[in-house]
């Protein structure tokens, strides 16, 4: 069975749009505007953090895109939303997130099969 991933991604974008940009204009003091996209993409990554876990769990097919790729691009946007969101301690999340690529980079080499 063919799983729509792509949609079901694109949902939780929107609703973490869309719910971000709601309590930005609802109260401006506990979310303030300009926050509302680095928190919507630090949010999409966590959820595609999640997605490659569950990726990992129910398997892959020929065609889709691997968990290790999915969960490479949401440390990624994690990394670009907190960078957005903090930028006076963007050395620190770039050494962190260097350091979880790096071991992801090892974990990857003892998974893959010779």
């Amino acid at each position: 069975m063919k799983r729509l991933w792509s949609s079901l991604s694109a949902g939780v974008f929107l609703v973490t749009l869309a719910v971000s940009v709601i309590v930005s204009v609802v109260n401006p003091n506990l979310l303030p505007l300009g926050s509302v996209i680095p928190l919507t993409i630090f949010v999409f990554g966590l959820w595609l953090i999640v997605l490659a876990f569950i990726k990992r769990a129910l398997g892959t097919s020929v065609y889709e895109s691997p968990p290790l790729m999915v969960g490479g691009w949401g440390i990624l946007l994690v990394g670009i939303g907190l960078m957005w969101l903090y930028p006076s301690s963007w050395l620190l999340i770039m050494a962190i997130l260097i350091l979880i690529v790096g071991l992801i980079a090892i974990a990857y080499n003892f998974m893959k099969r010779a």
